[in-house]
């Protein structure tokens, strides 16, 4: 469990085995499933490496009309008593998490593996006193940090942090109107509403070093809208989003204010388009959108 990219995959993995059992997908469907469920930006080639990995799990996937699926009847997933362990301690782990929705999902995808568990490891499961895998070092959970945050954020009450950045070992204050608690990259990020600098901002929880609540109500969160332009046959195929409106279109082009989506993750998501989309507004994420094609130019040209 210490390297948290191959733990962080491998939730990855089951969440699209899950998915993949409920409805037939194309690679841009999961794609797109799993971006919105984990806030990140993934390479399609991510997807067939999945498909890939549950092939040589012996797991039946079929592929009909350019869309995947999983047979009612897969084949039996074999796994000896070191394996179960590991399972246990993943349930384990899992239970002593406060995000609920998170919590929700890993467990579907395990009762997905334990359906399809063969006749040999169901007995298996069932006769042995199965103890749970011990990892060298206990995992550090910190739900009870979790849990305040989370009542900060259904409080409706401002408060204020002292924010310590790692890179710089500045620690800077913050008056806030927390929204809510996400996990990127395996940690615990709290989503909040700066009405000083009129933003959405993301504070990584184990980076804030003290806390205090305001009685004073949130103020009405409003940063103002980034604007982008799709063209071609792009424009005419675009889903909106939520928190998304059509403020002009013409023959070959529409215009889409973004209200509220977390500015990185929209410039991300933006970037896969490429000659197809323009960001109109506001300058700063057409220069953070510059960067990031400057950052990768510099990476693999």
């Amino acid at each position: 469990m210490k390297n948290k990219k191959y733990t962080n995959a491998g939730l990855r993995v089951l969440e699209t085995l899950k998915v993949l059992t409920k409805q037939p997908l194309s690679p841009d469907e999961m794609l797109r499933y799993l971006e919105s469920t984990t806030n990140n930006f993934y390479r399609k080639e991510l997807i067939l490496k999945y498909l890939n990995t549950f092939r040589l799990l012996n797991i039946n996937i079929e592929k009909i009309n350019g869309k995947y699926f999983i047979k009612k009847n897969p084949d039996p997933v074999h796994l000896d008593k070191n394996d179960l362990a590991i399972m246990l301690f993943i349930k384990n782990y899992i239970n002593n998490i406060g995000y609920e929705s998170f919590k929700n999902n890993i467990f579907e995808s395990l009762e997905i593996i334990e359906r399809s568990f063969s006749g040999e490891t169901d007995r298996l499961a069932k006769t042995l006193n199965i103890k749970p895998y011990k990892p060298k070092k206990n995992p550090d959970i910190k739900d009870k940090n979790i849990i305040k945050f989370e009542k900060y954020c259904n409080d409706k009450l401002r408060i204020q942090i002292k924010y310590k950045n790692y890179d710089s070992n500045e620690v800077i204050s913050y008056k806030l109107s927390p929204l809510n608690v996400i996990y990127k990259k395996g940690k615990a990020v709290l989503i909040a509403y700066d009405n000083k600098d009129n933003d959405y901002k993301e504070f990584i929880l184990e980076n804030i070093v003290a806390v205090s609540q305001s009685p004073q109500k949130q103020q009405k969160a409003s940063p103002s809208s980034v604007l982008f332009k799709l063209y071609g046959r792009l424009a005419h195929s675009y889903m909106l989003k939520k928190n998304e409106t059509v403020i002009e279109s013409g023959d070959d082009y529409i215009i889409i204010s973004n209200n509220s989506e977390d500015r990185e993750l929209l410039i991300r998501r933006l970037l896969r388009y490429f000659d197809k989309c323009e960001i109109l507004y506001p300058k700063s994420c057409r220069k953070r959108l510059l960067e990031i094609v400057n950052e990768m130019e510099a990476i693999y040209a």
